[in-house]
Parts: structure tokens; C-alpha cells; sequence
């Protein structure tokens, strides 16, 4: 079964062909005005239809409307028949006029929403249709009213009582009843553009524009027909069909500009999806074409602002992220509200999410930075105490053996080969724990600086070394030390797999930046292993970036960018 948004414009269409039959083959009042009249009705028709394809409800009462004027065109073609079908036919059409204006006023006061909300506007409606009522009623029984001479619009009624006076007062009593329902209906659409916000009045506009459009016209052929009465009747034709057809044109405009800022919402989301919670308002006021819109963020105090109808929660309503507090006129158009509301509430999330995330990875570094600075005291406190405990014993150990052998002139050979063996060993150990010392921390980078602590591990590289070290000032320990273990693991790297001839190293401060770049000839293709991936998180810690480029033969580069600060 058909729905009435599909059953009345298929209805309407069959209607207006049999219009057009009907006035081609008996009309008497010429091709421009029966034009007219069915382009009238397939206008109403096709714009409503449209509006219904784009899920306005007022599609199904502008399709109405049209169907209307189908169905009560045969009495505006003055058919000029004998056949009692047809004039049957004419006397009901006739008998429908009486609803043209109570329904076209049903039109326009519920435009755009689809329903009257207004009192005025429902009393109106109401008023509207029991005058139509009436009126039919009088039409059918008396039918209508008839001229000397040619015949205007309905030539032949049938009416249930042939009483001409009745006739004619039903006639004048429609006509002031018009009047009266006209004016009646302007000053209810004047009082509500006056109490309208500036967005209902600009949805307003294109229907009423259209429609005073339409009584300047009429108001023009109007005085026309008493300047120039044989000119009127085309004139009359012609204005008639580009007003008419104007204003459900202007209707369905309208409503096209409505869901026109819907589909502003796809804009508004690509403006606000990074965009922070302060910079929300602008955007969705500019959607909504509504300058006096307010974002109220998270309400601490549990009540909402604004009324019912003048604002829109975000998100879930007994736990709302924001209250959009908008011109009470978008409550009528809850689809744009909703991709607004669905908006901005993605929006807000995405920026609390980004502000927790932003307030971890500041605890995560700084944690890191903590652990860093607390290795590294751990490893000079170390270092410290190898240099002044294990280190100076194996000192005192070293002079006592020399103060053995010297107390012992006469001692055998195999008493001095023991003795040379023991002062081996012990410089041995020595040595090792200097470098153990070192590898911890070295003792130079807390007493030399950095420049003097790099060019100690460079001496002792067997290779080729070009170093360019540029001016350095005194550093961040953390940084410092962090420098010192890049440039050992290169080395110590390169030494082991690179297989190269030679080194360089670049050390230089450029915009706050300490720059380390540690390269060799070898032959490339390596991969992060553990020392490097601690090298990695270290770099990290103090705010820096590591990256290595080892193309297969062409050698490794390692390079660290730190803050200076």
C-alpha cells in the first residue's frame, strides 16, 4: 500500500492530466491560462515531492495542496459542455474551492516545521476550516453564481436549490469570508515575523517574499484593468502563472536553504575535530547561523541554562559534556541539532581525551627524566666510590708490594717472578676498574665537561677519527652524560662490527639544539640492538631524538638532537 507521500503526488499527476484533457478538448479560456492552471498544481506538486525526498514534513501538506487544486481546477477552465458527467464533475470541483484558502493558509503557518505551534496561528487553521466548511456546504446547495452574457468559470452548474439570490449571497458571503480570513492570516504571519529570532525570519523569508511578490502583482493587474481594460486579460494570465508558480518554488527553497545547513555540519566537523574546546563556539555558531549561540561547558551546578526549547544537551543527558543554548527556531529542525549536538559532543571528547593523554606523556617524561637523573647520580655516586674506595686500595696494595721488594734485596728468583707477576696483575685490575669506573661515569665529564670527556673516548679509538667538536657551553648533566654514552656506543659499535677504516664525529649547538653525529666507512645494514634501543629511551628522556641510517655498504650514522635546556 502506497504512503500519502507517494499515493498524492501519483494521484495529483493523473489529476492534472485530466485537467489538461478536459480543458484542451472544452476549456474556453485559451492555451496561457490553462497553462496556468496546471503548472500551478505541478509546481505544488513537484515541490512538495521534493521536500518529502528530503525529509521535510511539510512535502506531504504542500503535495496536498497541489492535489487540491487539481482536484478544483475543472471549475476555473469555464468547460463549455452539455455532457451531465462532466458538469458533475464541475459542480464538486466548484464545491472544493471553498478549502483552497483555508489549506493554503494551513500551508504557510506551518511552514517550515510541518505543524502549527503558534495559538493565533492554530486558531486561525481552525477558523480557516470551519469557514471552508460552510462555505462548501452553501456551494453544493446553491451553487455558483452566474453572469449575463459569456460564462466565467463553471458554465453549466448544478446546483441542489436553483435560487440565484441564495446563489449570489453565497458568493459575496465567500468573498468577504476571503477577505476577512486574508487579512485575518496577515496579521498573524506579520505578528509572527515580529516576534520572530533573525533565523525565523530568515526561513520565513522566501515564502513570504513570494507571496507579497504575488498580491503586488495582483494589486498591479488590478489597476491595470481599469487603465487599460483590453490588456488585462493577458496580463492578468500572464502574472497570475509567474506569481503561482513562484511561491511553491519560494516554499521548497526554503526548506533546500534549511537542510542546506545540515549539510554545514560535515564542514563543521572537519573544523572542529582538532580543534580546542575554546575555538567550539565560533565554529558551531557559524553552522548554525546563529550569532547569539552559546557552548556552556559541563554545568557544575547541575541545572541547565537556557529553556527547554532554546537549548540542546551534549552527550548523555543525565551526565551532559555541554549544553548548546541556540535560537528556539532550530528546535524545529532536530536532525541538524542532533549531527550539531553528535558533533560537538565528539569534539569535547576528543579534547578531554588529547588533555589526558598530553597530562601522561608529561608524567610519563618526566618520570623518565627522573629515572635518568637518578641513574646518573646512582652512577657517579658509583664511580665515586670505586675511585676513592676499591681503586685507592688497589693502590695502597701496589705501594706495599713495591715496599716488599725492596725490603727484600736478597730475595730468590722465584720470589721476584712472583712479585713481578702480582704487580702485573694488580695494574691489570687497576686499569679494568678505571674503566669500569669510566663506563659508569667518567670522572672528567663532571670535572671537564663534555668536550674534554668525548675527545677521551676518541683517544683511544684504533681508528681514523675526524672530530668536529664546536663550542660548547656547560650542558644539563643529564644531558651531558646522555651525550658521553651516544658517542661510547657508536664508537664502541663501530669498533666491534662496522668493519671500518674510520670516524668522525660532529658535536655543534645550533638554535638551542645540541646536534651528535657519530658516521664510519663500514659496511652498514645494521640493526637497533639492546644498546641502541637504550639509547633510545635515554635520548627521549631529556626531550631528544635518536635515529640511525645504515644503508647495506654504505657505513652507519648515528643522530642525536637534544635540548640545550
Amino acid at each position: 500500500m502506497l504512503s500519502p507521500a507517494r499515493a498524492i503526488p501519483v494521484i495529483g499527476v493523473a489529476l492534472a492530466a485530466l485537467d489538461a484533457w478536459l480543458a484542451t478538448h472544452y476549456g474556453t479560456y485559451g492555451f496561457l491560462f490553462d497553462l496556468k492552471e496546471i503548472s500551478q498544481i505541478l509546481a505544488w506538486l513537484v515541490a512538495g515531492l521534493l521536500a518529502a525526498r528530503l525529509g521535510a514534513p511539510m512535502g506531504v501538506l504542500m503535495m496536498a495542496l497541489g492535489l487540491l487544486l487539481a482536484c478544483t481546477a475543472p471549475a476555473a477552465f469555464a468547460l463549455d459542455t452539455d455532457s451531465y458527467p462532466l458538469r458533475v464533475v464541475v459542480a464538486a470541483a466548484f464545491a472544493l474551492t471553498a478549502f483552497q484558502l483555508p489549506l493554503g493558509a494551513h500551508v504557510f503557518l506551518a511552514y517550515p516545521s510541518g505543524a502549527v505551534r503558534d495559538r493565533p496561528g492554530r486558531a486561525l487553521m481552525v477558523g480557516g476550516y470551519v469557514f471552508g466548511a460552510v462555505t462548501f456546504t452553501l456551494q453544493v446547495v446553491f451553487g455558483p453564481q452566474r453572469h449575463a452574457g459569456r460564462c466565467r468559470d463553471v458554465c453549466e452548474p448544478l446546483p441542489l436549490v436553483d435560487a440565484q439570490d441564495l446563489a449570489t449571497a453565497t458568493t459575496r458571503l465567500s468573498g468577504f469570508g476571503s477577505v476577512v480570513l486574508a487579512f485575518v492570516g496577515v496579521v498573524v504571519i506579520a505578528r509572527r515575523m515580529a516576534t520572530s529570532t533573525r533565523r525565523q525570519r530568515r526561513v520565513l523569508a522566501f515564502p513570504a517574499v513570494a507571496m507579497v511578490a504575488t498580491a503586488g502583482l495582483f494589486a498591479a493587474v488590478g489597476l491595470l484593468s481599469v487603465v487599460l481594460p483590453d490588456e488585462v486579460n493577458r496580463t492578468l494570465t500572464l502574472a497570475q502563472f509567474a506569481a503561482l508558480v513562484a511561491v511553491p518554488t519560494a516554499f521548497f527553497w526554503g526548506l533546500v536553504r534549511a537542510r542546506l545547513d545540515e549539510a554545514r555540519v560535515s564542514d563543521l566537523v572537519r573544523q572542529i575535530q582538532y580543534a580546542p574546546a575554546s575555538g567550539l563556539r565560533d565554529a558551531v555558531a557559524t553552522a548554525l547561523d546563529d550569532p547569539g549561540m552559546r557552548l556552556v561547558l559541563l554545568p557544575s551546578d547541575g541545572m541547565l541554562p537556557g529553556d527547554p526549547a532554546s537549548r540542546t544537551v551534549v552527550g548523555d543527558p543525565d551526565e551532559p559534556l555541554a549544553v548548546i543554548v541556540h535560537d528556539p527556531a532550530l528546535s524545529n529542525e532536530p536532525a541538524l541539532m542532533a549531527a550539531v549536538s553528535a558533533a560537538v559532543g565528539l569534539a569535547l571528547e576528543n579534547a578531554r581525551l588529547q588533555e589526558a593523554l598530553r597530562a601522561q606523556l608529561e608524567q610519563v617524561r618526566a618520570s623518565r627524566a627522573r629515572l635518568v637523573t637518578a641513574g646518573d647520580d646512582a652512577r657517579r655516586r658509583l664511580e665515586r666510590d670505586l675511585h676513592d674506595g676499591a681503586q685507592q686500595r688497589l693502590l695502597s696494595v701496589g705501594l706495599i708490594l713495591t715496599m716488599l721488594r725492596r725490603s727484600l734485596p736478597d730475595a730468590g728468583e722465584e720470589a721476584v717472578e712472583l712479585l713481578d707477576e702480582m704487580e702485573t696483575e694488580l695494574r691489570a685490575a687497576t686499569s679494568e676498574l678505571r674503566e669500569l669506573a669510566r663506563g659508569i661515569h667518567p670522572a672528567v665529564l663532571t670535572m671537564q665537561g663534555l668536550r674534554a670527556a668525548v675527545e677521551q673516548v676518541l683517544v683511544r679509538v684504533p681508528l681514523r677519527v675526524h672530530a668536529n667538536i664546536g663550542e660548547l657551553p656547560r650542558l644539563p648533566q643529564a644531558v651531558e652524560a646522555t651525550v658521553y654514552f651516544v658517542v661510547s656506543e657508536a664508537v664502541t659499535n663501530t669498533m666491534r662490527h662496522a668493519e671500518a677504516t674510520e670516524i668522525r664525529v660532529d658535536l655543534d649547538v645550533s638554535c638551542g639544539q645540541l646536534l651528535v653525529r657519530v658516521a664510519d666507512d663500514g659496511t652498514g645494514g645494521a640493526a637497533p640492538g639492546s644498546g641502541i634501543s637504550g639509547l633510545v629511551d635515554r635520548v627521549a628522556a631529556v626531550g631528544g631524538k635518536l635515529t640511525m641510517d645504515s644503508p647495506e655498504g654504505a657505513g652507519t650514522t648515528l643522530t642525536a638532537e637534544l635540548p640545550c635546556d
